[in-house]
């Protein structure tokens, strides 16, 4: 279609769900739908659209009510989408949602980044951590110094030589080591550990195994995979600034993207998850993955307020 046609079809989308349609203006809409399958399928098209914001509106609006307030301040002005305002009542033991339903805050922090920061904190003589975007990092003194639990988010740890080790927790599992440097990955119900040097001992669900250097081993609640070998250059290649892809859905490339932009860039096309991406993109440039993906692809993005992006 058109881009003229298109921007009818979104204006008229606009005006009805803004509330100032008139009869009369319904039946102009009839007619106009009517007249050519262009009309219908644009206007079909716009509506699509509308709702899909609406929805990220929405996934805006929990991913900033599940975040302390010291991260979700300055939010709900990126969040303005369509009309709809995000407002966000953090900072209390339970959360009242708009449904009338209730919801546990996240747990407790002691050193946290906001979406596309990074910080370096000391946790101990010794013991360092590198958080990257969206980490949050509890300490947990009572299992010895420099001990802590990485609540969400990747760090990359450095413990130097020591008489004894140093545990790191994460969601349910635990790591312990006299001395390393490990990348760690806790995000969506699964942990990833990485040792770049030295040595690691990692468990889980009853489950134990070794690591060496220039190994991972992923795990959740139910399963500890086998080490297998990894790329040391690619691992956290965050802390240089890059986002390294090797065959990877071109879905899960912008799940990753969207933990360091602000707003969220949605795939409208289904079809379009499942190609296959390779790439490398600067965390400080991250917008480029939009201009590769309509290069590669020939895809259309549509950029809405909000720093929403529609890739259709």
């Amino acid at each position: 279609m058109s881009e003229a046609v298109a921007e009818q079809a979104q204006a008229w989308v606009r005006r009805l769900m803004a509330g100032e349609a008139t009869q009369g203006d319904a039946l102009e809409l009839a007619v106009w739908r009517q007249s050519d399958p262009r009309h219908e399928a644009a206007f079909v098209h716009a509506a699509r659209l509308h709702r899909m914001a609406r929805e990220a509106a929405s996934a805006l609006r929990d991913e900033a009510a599940t975040r302390p307030a010291s991260l979700s301040r300055g939010l709900s002005r990126r969040m303005m989408i369509g009309g709809a305002v995000a407002a966000s009542a953090v900072g209390v033991s339970i959360i009242a949602l708009r449904s009338g339903a209730t919801r546990f805050s996240p747990p407790l922090a002691d050193f946290e980044t906001a979406k596309g920061e990074t910080r370096r904190v000391v946790l101990a003589e010794g013991v360092s951590a590198e958080l990257n975007t969206l980490t949050r990092i509890a300490l947990r003194p009572q299992a010895g110094p420099g001990a802590f639990e990485l609540l969400t988010g990747e760090a990359v740890v450095t413990v130097e030589a020591r008489d004894a080790p140093v545990f790191i927790f994460a969601d349910g599992g635990r790591t312990a080591t006299t001395q390393a440097r490990l990348s760690l990955r806790c995000l969506d119900g699964e942990v990833r550990v990485s040792c770049l040097e030295g040595t690691a001992h990692v468990a889980s669900g009853g489950q134990a195994t070794a690591l060496a250097a220039r190994h991972s081993v992923t795990y959740d609640r139910e399963r500890l995979q086998a080490p297998t070998p990894i790329d040391v250059t690619e691992e956290a290649a965050w802390r240089r600034g890059l986002l390294v892809f090797r065959d990877q859905r071109l879905g899960d490339v912008i799940e990753e993207i969207n933990r360091y932009r602000a707003g969220r860039i949605v795939i409208a096309d289904p079809r379009l998850r499942n190609r296959r991406v390779n790439g490398a993109f600067h965390t400080d440039r991250i917008d480029q993955v939009i201009d590769q993906m309509k290069l590669a692809y020939g895809v259309r993005a549509a950029r809405l307020p909000g720093d929403v992006v529609f890739v259709t």
